[in-house]
């Protein structure tokens, strides 16, 4: 009775480490040297949950010439956008994913700085730069495992995606699965939106408001100092990329008015924060002060634009714009160099959107066009 057992047993091992050892030296991810490199399909024919596994791939593949890093807010700027508008773009690809920590921003920027050839880089500054580093968590949904320097930890990567994955390779085709289309993504941010603008949701907006607005001026505790998920990640990167000559525009993420409101409650199921209002403006004034005048390096707030970070209309929650005009508007804004934060003008900006938000009457009126 053993010994049959014993051999099912030894034979499965075998069969899975035979299966690994071709897997690895298939390198669909392309995180080895000896691999056939990255051959990738246009960056919006990826979902946001397939990006993480793509970093390697994106830092590797030399005719990406543009790239976008960050998160889910960053998602919605298409690399046809990118190629319309910036100039010189022929290739961009979107890196964005949900839910980034400091430590796989760590690695993606490490990556990028090792091997991308990419000349613009267009990086988003989410409120999460605010949260120290140590307590940052890196998702489930990221594959950490796949970019330390732990051979065995690659061996969580064999599955059946992964197998998919390997044989289009061997095809000759482009690193792409049917389950990493974005169709199902956008039909939940449709379905999203749908819900959150009916007549309960909207009610239930409005009494956020109107219980908060005692405590949306929170002062904030932060310090450029103590936001060293900022200033040991973010800063050095764009510096990096700056010295090497690279054109870098870092984006803060226009949310809504509204949301400042949103997370004054304490809710498990989603970012607490009553302090959120200034403590972004306490970030601004120290991204700026600290990036503004280095050369190719550009930082850039929407929040000032008529109609947009005011209405809810534009958005399918509080935190994610959800208007294609709107993102291109931001990205045709970057190259004639408007809405720009300097140190010349960031302490007004910050002055005017602190007197917007604490000013604010829930507004779901309209969707937010560009200006003739």
């Amino acid at each position: 009775m053993r010994r049959p057992f014993l051999f099912a047993v030894v034979s499965i091992a075998a069969a899975f480490w035979g299966l690994a050892l071709a897997l690895a030296w298939i390198d669909p991810f392309a995180v080895y040297s000896w691999g056939p490199g990255p051959r990738l399909k246009s960056g919006d024919e990826y979902s946001m949950r397939s990006k993480p596994y793509l970093v390697d791939a994106v830092a590797k593949s030399a005719d990406i010439d543009t790239i976008f890093v960050g998160g889910s807010t960053g998602h919605f700027y298409t690399a046809q956008m990118m190629q319309e508008i910036l100039p010189g773009t022929i290739r961009a690809f979107n890196l964005s994913y949900s839910g980034p920590a400091h430590p796989d921003r760590e690695v993606v920027q490490r990556l990028l700085l090792e091997h991308s050839h990419a000349h613009r880089f267009i990086l988003e500054a989410s409120w999460n730069y605010m949260v120290p580093k140590q307590t940052q968590v890196v998702s489930t949904a990221f594959p950490i495992y796949l970019y330390d320097n732990v051979w065995w930890n690659d061996l969580r990567a064999v599955n059946w995606e992964t197998i998919k994955l390997s044989v289009a390779l061997l095809r000759s085709k482009p690193l792409w699965i049917d389950a990493w289309a974005p169709a199902r993504e956008y039909e939940g941010y449709r379905r999203r939106y749908d819900v959150l603008h009916g007549q309960d949701a909207i009610a239930d907006f409005k009494g956020y408001i109107s219980r908060n607005k005692a405590s949306i001026d929170t002062p904030s505790k932060l310090t450029c100092e103590s936001m060293d998920a900022l200033g040991d990640g973010l800063v050095p990167f764009v510096r990096a990329l700056a010295k090497r000559g690279a054109e870098v525009d870092v984006l803060l993420p226009a949310y809504s008015w509204f949301m400042y409101y949103w997370t004054s409650e304490t809710d498990k199921r989603m970012l607490s924060r009553p302090s959120l209002l200034n403590d972004l403006l306490v970030m601004r004034h120290c991204l700026v002060h600290t990036l503004d005048g280095l050369p190719g390096v550009r930082i850039f707030a929407f929040d000032d634009v008529p109609g947009l970070a005011s209405d809810m209309r534009n958005y399918f929650d509080p935190g994610h714009l959800y208007n294609p005009e709107a993102n291109r508007y931001v990205l045709q804004s970057i190259v004639r160099n408007e809405h720009r934060l300097t140190r010349d003008n960031v302490e007004a900006r910050n002055a005017a959107m602190r007197l917007d938000v604490i000013q604010y009457e829930f507004t779901n009126e309209k969707v937010w066009a560009t200006p003739p």
